[in-house]
C-alpha cells in the first residue's frame, strides 16, 4: 500500500458499491471495498493509520451493521470521519457517531461527491 490515505467503502450491494468506488476513485482517493461491516472492521483493525474515511451503508448484513461499525470505529478511532449511507426513509434517526455525516439514498454522483469533500476538509 502507498502513503496514499485511503477510504474504506462498506457496500453490500455490488452495484452500488461499483458506482460509490468510481465517484471516491474519481475524487483522487483510493479505494478499500468491503461488503459486510464486520469484514470492514477487520480491515480498520489491521489499515487504520491508512484509512481517512469510513465509508457504510447503514445497514449491512453479518455480525455487524454499518450503524454499529460507525459506532465502534468512533470510539476505537476518534479521528476516522465517517460518512453514512442509507435508503430507509428512518436512518437518519440513528444516533449518529459524533464524527459522522449522514447521507440519504439515492443520491446523486454530486451529492455524493460534496458530501465526502466537505467530510474530508
Amino acid at each position: 500500500m502507498n502513503n496514499q490515505l485511503q477510504i474504506l467503502l462498506v457496500e453490500d450491494e455490488p452495484l452500488v458499491r461499483e458506482l460509490m468506488k468510481d465517484v471516491l476513485s474519481d475524487l483522487g482517493n483510493g479505494v478499500i471495498e468491503c461488503d459486510r461491516a464486520d469484514a470492514g472492521l477487520a480491515c480498520l483493525e489491521s489499515n487504520a493509520d491508512n484509512i481517512a474515511l469510513l465509508v457504510t451503508d447503514i445497514l449491512t448484513p453479518g455480525s455487524l451493521n454499518g450503524h454499529q461499525l460507525a459506532q465502534i470505529a468512533s470510539l476505537r478511532w476518534p479521528n476516522l470521519k465517517v460518512l453514512i449511507t442509507s435508503g430507509y426513509a428512518d436512518a437518519s434517526t440513528h444516533r449518529l457517531p459524533p464524527n459522522a455525516t449522514f447521507v440519504a439514498k439515492p443520491w446523486s454522483y454530486q451529492q455524493l461527491e460534496d458530501a465526502v469533500r466537505a467530510v474530508m476538509q
